[in-house]
């Protein structure tokens, strides 16, 4: 039977579970106390406080077959190597996957160049620095236990709640300009595809870019999906502008193509949504669909 254990079950998880058998016995573990969501019912889980596993973590790990990490690191590394890593080096023998999410934060800055799994990883944010040292640790822990590692570097993830068109909503109309500024993104939907088909034919040890197949400058995204909502004008700030504060510049520091040719060979996954075009017209569908208006409230 697959038991799977989702540390820090957020965002992507929500996508990751319908897609698992409906037989599997799955644990979500979150920061504080959460409510069952909706389609818990359909499924066999339980959701814990992380802080509450240490109390009984030898049965908590116990038979588990599939680990996905998607929780930040600390300035210490990984957080779940540091808390549990008798109980995961105990558990080897039932793990089949183990998934940790990256960043492609790890790579730093490339001056607008293609980037792959074996280019130099030279992180110029403190979350690239942190990412890198628990992609190390995950892979030390694959090398001297034979942990079945899967790490995948991601980009900014958009989807359903997380695209240009709920900033619009809240009256983020704005974009900002750094002409030559490439950025990679991917599709929630994508993401959870893709972690799928590596769970069915695991490949310990690997690295992956788990990204769509179109770079592309962030003023060019917020421009496409505003003409979808036939808005007219959008504010347009320049990089330079006091405007920007320091946290948004920060994501500007890295200039780079990421590419996904990688797991696409190995896994043989294509990302439905290919390119920012095909996941914005989704999405503005998706809510037309679910509003039932011609013209979404954020238009002009």
């Amino acid at each position: 039977m697959m038991k799977v254990i989702f540390f820090g079950a957020g965002y992507c998880t929500k996508y990751i579970i319908p897609l698992l058998p409906s037989s599997a016995e799955i644990k979500c573990t979150h920061h504080k106390k959460v409510k069952k969501q909706e389609f818990d019912e359909n499924f066999k889980i339980s959701r814990i406080c992380l802080s509450n596993i240490n109390k009984d973590s030898d049965n908590f790990f116990r038979g588990t077959t599939h680990i996905l990490n998607s929780i930040p690191p600390s300035t210490s590394g990984d957080l779940i190597i540091q808390r549990f890593k008798p109980d995961l080096i105990k558990t080897i023998d039932s793990i089949i996957w183990y998934g940790f999410l990256s960043s492609t934060s790890v790579y730093g800055n490339h001056d607008g160049k293609w980037v792959d799994e074996n280019s130099e990883t030279k992180p110029s944010s403190t979350r690239g620095k942190l990412r890198l040292l628990a992609e190390f640790q995950h892979l030390k822990l694959f090398k001297n236990y034979k942990l079945p590692t899967h790490i995948f570097r991601l980009p900014g993830i958009y989807g359903p709640g997380r695209s240009p068109f709920d900033k619009f909503k809240n009256g983020q109309s704005f974009k900002i300009i750094k002409k030559g500024h490439f950025f990679s993104r991917i599709f929630v939907e994508d993401i959870s595809h893709a972690l799928i088909k590596s769970m069915n034919n695991p490949t310990p040890g690997e690295i992956f870019n788990l990204t769509d197949d179109l770079p592309a400058e962030s003023e060019k995204i917020i421009s496409f999906a505003a003409n979808l909502c036939k808005i007219s004008k959008i504010k347009e700030i320049k990089f330079d502008d006091v405007e920007v504060n320091e946290k948004v510049r920060s994501f500007y520091f890295d200039n780079k193509k990421v590419s996904n040719k990688k797991i696409k060979k190995i896994l043989n996954w294509t990302p439905k949504f290919r390119n920012y075009k095909l996941g914005l017209k989704y999405l503005f569908k998706s809510i037309n669909d679910e509003e039932n208006f011609t013209n979404p409230p954020f238009s002009e």
